[in-house]
């Protein structure tokens, strides 16, 4: 998964809980710009931290899978 597609993945989760990027600064301690910029994949490089926090906060984790072999079911 590359950047665009997590923040992609990220906002779809935020809007499923009805959060405002508002909400995301308020509950994560991370600036709505820089979520933004994770959202729309405006950024080159973002600390794990603070997408872990993210994901935390959304009440997903991180995975990881082989690269390019085809996702299961549970994925």
């Amino acid at each position: 998964m590359d950047l665009q597609s997590l923040g992609q993945e990220i906002k779809l989760l935020r809007k499923q809980k009805n959060w405002s990027q508002n909400d995301m600064e308020t509950y994560s301690g991370i600036t709505k710009r820089t979520i933004s910029k994770i959202e729309n994949g405006f950024i080159d490089e973002v600390g794990i931290k603070k997408v872990e926090t993210i994901l935390d906060l959304l009440g997903v984790e991180f995975a990881l899978r082989q690269k390019g072999r085809p996702r299961t079911l549970e994925e």
